[in-house]
């Protein structure tokens, strides 16, 4: 689990009616869902390119790479994350974006063992509502994307 200070803030997202969130410092910009360009990748989970003021993104579903079976997204509501990490951009395709928040160190927990996965960092305690906290640098990494 990485160490985050004091206090995180956090972006809130649902992918299929479960909870996630990146720290904000990944999250580069919020846009709406644009249908992305297909390629020829073979990943079910990797949905093609957008063309992002000049910029080449490629879309993944998140909920697929995350090991969910295949997302149903309302693409009317549904929203792309942009997520940035040194030199490399992706874009994650979400059901909806709920909040931005600032979280206390004590709202974080390591993931369970065996309740997690190669991106899931920990977990956030709102209320009584768990979020699942995700490496963004393990999502971003290039060995990720490639897998």
């Amino acid at each position: 689990m990485q160490e985050f200070g004091d206090s995180l803030q956090i972006v809130a997202f649902t992918v299929d009616g479960v909870e996630y969130a990146f720290p904000i410092n990944y999250v580069k910009e919020i846009i709406r869902h644009v249908p992305p360009q297909p390629t020829s990748a073979r990943d079910p989970w990797m949905l093609g390119v957008i063309n992002l003021r000049g910029s080449i993104v490629p879309i993944i579903d998140l909920g697929t790479r995350l090991g969910r079976s295949a997302s149903a997204h309302d693409l009317r509501q549904a929203k792309i994350l942009v997520l940035e990490h040194g030199d490399v951009t992706i874009g994650a395709v979400v059901t909806s974006v709920d909040e931005v928040r600032t979280i206390s160190a004590q709202q974080v927990q390591a993931a369970p063992a065996g309740a997690s996965n190669q991106f899931m960092d920990a977990v956030v305690t709102i209320d009584e509502r768990l979020i699942m906290l995700l490496d963004a640098t393990a999502l971003l990494s290039v060995e990720a994307i490639a897998a």
